[in-house]
């Protein structure tokens, strides 16, 4: 695997550290692609779909986001934020990658792909910088759950009248977390939720970077976003002619065991996207590309990526 690191600095001065896998050199080039991560983990956990992708002619960048992986001052920061809009400032981090990319590839678009909360910051994204992309690939995301959403939002803004909006509360983080393993008992641990491959939930369970304490402001943001941006305005805002591959596990308690993720493909399509597809994988949970059929689901995101590429050469 040939990866080097590097970071850069924020307007406000935040160090943002990030992956830069090269395209493998006996193969010809294909693109760049641009991975967002999910909330509480890392870049560093996408070198396999990243090393897929370099030996496949591609070249990859991915940043770990702010008060996440490495882009922190030490460990008390990590999921720690005391900035005002926590969903912005990532976004605004990922066009600062996209214009170093830019720099590296000027004749090239980026392919977007985005896992989870990167997958909403991705969607957000095509909406404001649109014309950076060429394709985008979201993997984990889903529509904005009503109940358990709602009730987020409502929770988090009265906790940050009461305590104030950097500090964490164990309510809201056992909301969320502790509902979506509820679906999987008898739990062996309190991811369950994320893959059935035992292995992989323990190496996510042991990871030193993994984070599950935020301050109540990045939830509050993430999920006053996932809720516009689940409005069909935005949809609607959504460039017509990107490519859209969305693929998720059909038990995946973020995309409501399918039916958001279903929900979110039909807004797009009755919006006007003219190329979309939508692959769920019957008992897969929130994380593809870290579940028992890893190789089958790697292998058909790349098939449908290399014909998209093709296509659109």
């Amino acid at each position: 695997m040939n990866f080097t690191t590097d970071t850069f600095k924020t307007p406000e001065n935040q160090i943002i550290f990030y992956y830069k896998w090269f395209a493998a050199e006996n193969k010809p080039f294909k693109g760049v692609v641009q991975i967002a991560h999910g909330i509480g983990e890392h870049a560093g956990r996408y070198h396999s779909i990243a090393e897929k992708l370099q030996n496949e002619g591609f070249e990859v960048y991915a940043n770990d986001h702010r008060n996440h992986g490495n882009s922190i001052k030490n460990e008390d920061y990590l999921g720690y934020y005391d900035g005002e809009d926590y969903f912005e400032d990532a976004l605004n981090d990922m066009r600062q990658l996209s214009q170093i990319i830019q720099k590296e590839h000027p004749k090239n678009k980026i392919i977007l792909f985005g896992h989870s909360m990167g997958s909403f910051l991705s969607r957000a994204y095509v909406i404001k910088f649109g014309k950076d992309v060429k394709i985008l690939i979201l993997s984990g995301t889903g529509s904005f759950m009503k109940g358990l959403g709602a009730f987020g939002i409502l929770s988090a803004k009265f906790f940050t009248k009461m305590n104030g909006k950097h500090k964490s509360n164990e309510l809201l983080k056992n909301l969320f977390f502790t509902q979506f393993n509820k679906a999987f008992k008898p739990n062996r641990t309190a991811v369950d939720w994320i893959s059935s491959d035992e292995k992989q939930v323990d190496l996510f369970e042991a990871d030193p970077l993994r984070i599950e304490d935020f301050s109540l402001s990045i939830f509050l943001d993430i999920l006053q976003a996932t809720k516009k941006i689940n409005e069909f305005d935005a949809f609607l805002e959504t460039p017509k002619n990107i490519p859209m591959y969305l693929f998720s596990g059909d038990q995946d308690p973020v995309g409501e065991m399918g039916k958001g993720v279903v929900k979110v493909a039909e807004n797009y399509k009755k919006a006007g996207i003219k190329d979309l597809t939508l692959k769920l994988y019957k008992n897969g949970r929130h994380e593809m590309l870290n579940e028992i059929n890893k190789i089958e689901v790697e292998t058909d995101l790349l098939n449908w990526l290399n014909q998209k590429v093709t296509a659109n050469k």
